[in-house]
């Protein structure tokens, strides 16, 4: 039920006329800002020296993504191109809320440095949950945390520079750092709980 809730906001977000690139990105920020004023989010310009987060402490890294540690895992970091990261996740408060946490649920899998390819190969099939989670933006948590880790972020469709009184929209391509879901939705997702494991790790 979820994902067909999804493929109809996707067709009718695409079927709209008149709105531009930049109009999305402006309407993206303000349900960010909104979000973060509802529940009280301090948002840090430098990850913590000490790199310990307060429970309401979010670092806005480069990518334009919002990053909580709540765990930074066991040590043991993603290899690129070679660790196979299985995801669980729960998303609320800027999408319909979803959730891997659930027995009866299979992890969202991905290889780490590959997320890209994952996510556009989930483009053929909406209704795998990877259509909808799997991006470069939630792949990036994995610079600060290993395997175990527990997050909090909040990934944009894509990201808007700001330089003085001059802004731009950026896009590395047609696709953001969002999920496939996300670029076509054009829209933020909160994650407010995901777990990274990796293969063949205790």
């Amino acid at each position: 039920m979820m994902l067909v809730v999804i493929a109809g906001m996707t067709f009718n977000s695409c079927g709209k006329t008149g709105i531009t690139y930049g109009d999305h990105l402006k309407k993206q920020q303000e349900a960010i800002d909104a979000l973060i004023a509802k529940e009280g989010f301090e948002i840090l310009n430098k990850y913590p020296d000490s790199g310990v987060f307060g429970e309401k402490q979010f670092v806005l890294l480069d990518n334009g993504c919002y990053l909580n540690v709540v765990d930074s895992g066991n040590g043991v970091r993603a290899i690129p191109d070679h660790t196979v990261v299985k995801m669980r996740c729960s998303i609320t408060g800027l999408t319909p809320d979803y959730s891997l946490f659930d027995d009866s649920k299979e992890p969202v899998q991905f290889i780490y440095g590959k997320s890209f390819e994952e996510k556009m190969k989930s483009v053929e099939n909406q209704k795998d949950p990877a259509y909808l989670l799997v991006s470069v933006g939630v792949e990036s948590a994995l610079k600060y945390a290993g395997h175990g880790a527990i997050v909090r972020m909040i990934v944009p469709f894509d990201r808007q520079y700001q330089y003085g009184s001059y802004s731009s929209a950026y896009s590395s391509s047609q696709f953001g750092i969002g999920s496939a879901y996300q670029d076509y939705a054009r829209t933020p997702i909160y994650y407010d709980r995901i777990l990274f494991q990796f293969d063949n790790e205790d």
